[in-house]
Formats: structure tokens, sequence, C-alpha cells
């Protein structure tokens, strides 16, 4: 190579490399208030700590098709660039802005952000770099779409929700990531994919099996960057076995694409506009400091109230962990109050326990993911102050399908060893004996239809406006009672 040469080489990586500095320090600083969020719910032990791996995976099969794939023609046409990255940063706007804060309740368990982010980078790309580049990578862009926060928690549920689970899908989002670096025939590209597949389910089990404590985290990232990078690296000694180990055998061509002040302009304005756009903070009950721990999750009664029955779910291990536990105490008044029925029918009470290890995780799943709230309107909800410290919210639904109306009371509390418990107290507008209340329930984002109402009408679509709370008073003073019956 020509000395001249030698020096134009020089210059273009400097040229690229800075173009992908601002467009890192654009969405850093443009979703900074996200990312503090995610490394805050990362540190709790929640698996939304997956959203830092994705990058570094992208990262590897990026570089695997630059390896692989000679230089593109450079046919541009600019306006078509500036439009299609125009239209894409006003989209990441309209997600972060206007379609986020419908789903705020339920933000710790969507991460509408995180999409939003993600086209925000693509868009930029396509301002910097020219639509015909940036879409030569579309297999790359796709996957963090697909794996959005919300499908990525189903797939894990459905799978168990193990942190086996969570990780293993990280090593098959690994396994497409090495296909798409190594895939110069369809053989390699399904031997690169076993390959990983293999390695990484056997750094997951080492990790799960011998490391039970470790963080979520670190199952996650380093089982899956791991086989990422050791068969990526694999197949490129292979490639280049008799040959220089040169990454780049062709001279790179500077970028075909002028940078303009204006085009950086666009992006770092879009960047301050996205700053100060507001990211909703989930709706989730103040944790109080409960009780010492107990062998058993039930609680006390008060006194004055008897036990029915009593129910107990494993559903909730694959939402909340494999040390999770609901349990259900059916308790009825022993004597009727006036205040709370008129025609003295003594009342009862659905008292749903929910035990799990990490607080962090009733954020995600707030309680009304728990029930089946299909066809239903969700009243505000309002802060009920009871004994020792503990702070309650109560909302009232109303279910058009069953021509109900229940009221919702929980608490959220700590038992000593670090476990947490939401407590949920329910009462129903039909005070017969054989009152029919709602049956704990998984249900992912509050039920589908109810999601695509908020999406398509707005929030006001679920939203009970003309709640009269009448059973305030009684939930308040069942909740008193039962904090009080605990052996402090």
């Amino acid at each position: 190579m020509k000395i001249r040469d030698l020096r134009t080489q020089s210059g273009i990586i400097p040229r690229l490399t800075v173009r992908w500095l601002m467009i890192a320090a654009a969405t850093i600083f443009a979703f900074w208030p996200t990312w503090t969020n995610l490394w805050r719910s990362t540190a709790s032990g929640t698996a939304i700590g997956y959203v830092f791996v994705l990058p570094l995976l992208c990262l590897v099969a990026a570089v695997g098709t630059d390896l692989r794939r000679g230089p593109d023609l450079p046919i541009h046409d600019r306006e078509t660039d500036k439009i299609v990255g125009g239209i894409g940063l006003l989209v990441s706007l309209g997600l972060q802005a206007l379609l986020m804060p419908r789903f705020a309740e339920n933000y710790e368990l969507m991460h509408i952000d995180v999409i939003a982010a993600w086209v925000f980078v693509w868009s930029a790309a396509v301002l910097m770099f020219g639509l015909r580049p940036v879409n030569r990578y579309w297999a790359i862009w796709v996957v963090p779409i697909v794996l959005a926060p919300l499908i990525y928690r189903t797939l894990a549920t459905e799978l168990g929700g193990t942190r086996f689970d969570y990780s293993i899908i990280m090593v098959l989002v690994a396994s497409a990531a090495t296909t798409i670096a190594v895939s110069r025939t369809w053989r390699r590209g399904f031997a690169g994919f076993v390959g990983s597949s293999i390695l990484g389910a056997a750094l997951v089990y080492y990790l799960s099996s011998h490391y039970p404590t470790a963080p979520l985290f670190s199952v996650q990232l380093l089982p899956a960057l791991g086989s990422a990078l050791l068969v990526g690296g694999f197949f490129y000694l292979y490639e280049r076995r008799g040959r220089s180990w040169k990454p780049f055998e062709r001279p790179l061509r500077n970028p075909s694409t002028s940078t303009s002040n204006w085009t950086i302009l666009v992006v770092f304005a879009a960047a301050i506009v996205m700053f100060f756009t507001p990211v909703p903070t989930a709706q989730s009950v103040p944790v109080s400091v409960g009780p010492p721990a107990t062998a058993d999750p039930r609680l006390v009664l008060p006194v004055g109230w008897h036990e029915i029955s009593t129910n107990e779910y494993d559903w909730p291990r694959k939402y909340f962990g494999s040390t999770s536990a609901l349990t259900r105490q059916t308790i009825r008044a022993d004597t009727p109050n006036p205040a709370w029925d008129t025609q003295m029918r003594p009342r009862t009470v659905q008292m749903d326990v929910v035990q799990v290890r990490r607080p962090s995780t009733l954020s995600v799943y707030p309680s009304n993911t728990t029930y089946d709230l299909q066809n239903a309107r969700v009243s505000p909800t309002v802060r009920v102050e009871l004994s020792r410290g503990v702070v309650a919210e109560m909302y009232t639904v109303v279910d058009d399908s069953l021509l109900l109306t229940w009221s919702n009371l929980n608490f959220v509390w700590t038992r000593g060893d670090g476990a947490a418990q939401r407590v949920t107290l329910l009462t129903v507008d039909n005070h017969e004996p054989n009152a029919l209340f709602p049956e704990p329930k998984p249900s992912m984002a509050s039920n589908g239809s109810n999601t695509l109402a908020v999406l398509l009408r707005g929030r006001i679509s679920t939203v009970d406006s003309e709640s009269q709370y009448k059973d305030l008073g009684m939930l308040q003073s069942l909740g008193r009672l039962v904090v009080e019956a605990q052996k402090w």
C-alpha cells in the first residue's frame, strides 16, 4: 500500500470514530434518566440488565459482518436520508412523549423508552452515514426491537421464569449474533449458532449450579457475550489460517456521505428535547418496615375476624422468582357492622399475600397485573395511612363483564430477613356470603384487550373517574387491625 494510501486510511478511522462517538454521546444524554433507572433496577436484582448486553452482542455481529463483506457502492440520496432520519427521530420522540405516558403504571414492565432509544440510535446513524450503509445491518437493528423488555419477560416467564430461563434466552440471542457474524455460508452460520448455543448453555448451567447467589446480570452477560466472542474468534482464526491476521485486507473507504453541521445540530437538538421529556415513575406502594419474618407466609388474623378457607398458588414463581409464594386467606367478620352493611350482613374479605425475595420485583408487576382486569375500569389510587408507619394505596375496579365493583387496598413491607410481602385486601359490592371475588391470575401488562384500548384510546378508556370508594373506611380499619395483629 502506498504511503498516501496509508495516510488516507489513518484518517478514515478517526472520522468513523468521531461520528459514532457523537451518536453515543447524544443517546446517553437524551436517555440519561432511562439508563439510571435501568441500572438501578439491574442492581436491585431484576432481569432488565439484559438491555446492557444487547448492544455488545450487536457490536459482535456488526464487526463480523464488516469482516466478511466488502464495501457497498457509494450510492446515496441525501434527501431521502434526511427525511427518513428525521421521521425516525420524530417516532422516537413520539414513543417517549406520547405512548409511554399511557402505560405509566406498567413502566417497569414494558420500558417503552428502551425501544425509543434504539430508534433514536438508528435514526441518528441514518443522518450521519446514510440509509443504505445503515440498512446493510438490518438483521442487527431488528434484534433489539424484537426482544423488547415486555417480550423478553414474557418469553422467560413462559419458560419458567428462573435465572436459567432468563439467561438462556440471552445465549440464543448471542448465538443469533454469532450466526450473523460468521455466515459466509449457511453451513458456517448453522455451525456458529449450534456451537455458540452449546457453549453458552454450558456456561449458564455452570454459573447457575456453582454460583446460585451470583447477580442475575452476570449470568445474563458472561455466558452470552463469552460464547459469542469465543465462537466468533474461532471462526475468524479458521478463516485466516495461513494468511495475515490483519482484520481488514481491503482498504477502508471514507464515509460516502458528508456530515454537515446542520445534521449534527438536528441530532443533538432532538437529544435535548428527549432529555427534558419526563419519564414516568412506577406508581408503586412505598415499602414499609414490617414485623419479623415467620415460617408461615400467612398473616395472623385480627380479633373480630375468622378464617373461612386458605388457598395457595404456585404461578407467582414464574413472575417473582422461584422462592415466591401467593396465599389467599378468605376471612369474615364475626359480627355485622351497620357502617359496612345496612342489612347487617357480616362482610367477607379476601386477603392475598404475595411473598418475594426482592421488593424490586413487586414494582415490575404491580397489583393490577395479578388480577384479570379485562373489560374493567380502574379508579385513581388514594394513599391510606395505617399504623406503625405502614402506608397503603387503595383503588376500585368496575368490572363491566361481571357487573361488579370491587375495592383493592394493598401495602408492601419487608419481613426482617430481606424478604418482602405485598398484602392485598379485596372487597366486592355484593355483600352476600357467596359473592364472587376476582381470582388471582397472572396478567401481563394488565391483559391484552385493556392494553390495546389504552394504545388506541388513551388511559381514559380504562379509568373510572366517578368512583366513590365506598369501602375505604372499612378497609382502612381492617388494614390497621391486620398490621397490629402481627407479632412485632
